[in-house]
């Protein structure tokens, strides 16, 4: 789990807590919804501070990274040399000589080896590269949703146990108004009967 240690030293600096483990420390919160506002603002500047140039330097990444094809070209062009440069020692190695013709063909064949095995490179590159490309993207979008998820869950549950409470301090708030008037009715009513008799 991520901590940000800033918005942890920012809390202790507000709160006058010296602590990070010192929650008992801590005053409480009386209005759960402002302290949601005010952490949920603050985590947002952290964001923009600390991490919104990184992220979107991913992003641009994401979108415009071709280092697989570019590799792939230069890896071409070396396989192309180490082709020959092989064929070469082969012929030597096994003291094959051939004809100006053969040598022609051979070279030929080479050629097409090569150009064939550079575009197949290159495409399964792309096609790689693409992949690379929408994991970071995927990757980035499903930790910012779960980091957001997890923290807005946690403060959203907190503002809705403010609320609740505050609905029931209302409903007993009624009811023992409700009490009183009651206990009142019926004084009043065994004050009647007892001057009735």
């Amino acid at each position: 789990m991520y901590i940000n240690e800033d918005a942890i030293r920012r809390a202790q600096e507000m709160y006058g807590v010296n602590s990070a483990n010192n929650a008992a420390a801590l005053p409480p919160v009386n209005d759960p919804e402002k302290a949601y506002a005010e952490l949920t603002r603050q985590e947002y500047l952290d964001y923009v501070q600390n991490y919104r140039s990184f992220e979107e330097g991913l992003l641009d990444k994401a979108r415009t990274d071709t280092s697989l094809i570019d590799q792939a070209r230069e890896d071409v062009g070396l396989a192309s040399q180490l082709t020959k440069q092989v064929a070469n020692r082969n012929l030597s190695r096994y003291g094959a000589s051939l004809t100006p013709v053969q040598r022609q063909q051979m070279a030929k064949g080479l050629e097409r080896s090569n150009v064939l095995g550079g575009i197949q490179a290159v495409s399964d590159a792309r096609l790689a590269q693409r992949e690379a490309n929408q994991t970071l993207l995927s990757d980035l979008i499903n930790i910012g949703q779960g980091v957001n998820r997890s923290s807005q869950s946690q403060l959203g549950q907190s503002a809705a146990n403010a609320n609740q409470l505050k609905n029931a301090y209302t409903q007993a708030k009624a009811a023992s108004k409700a009490q009183t008037y009651s206990t009142i009715g019926s004084l009043g009513a065994a004050a009647i009967f007892a001057f009735a008799f």
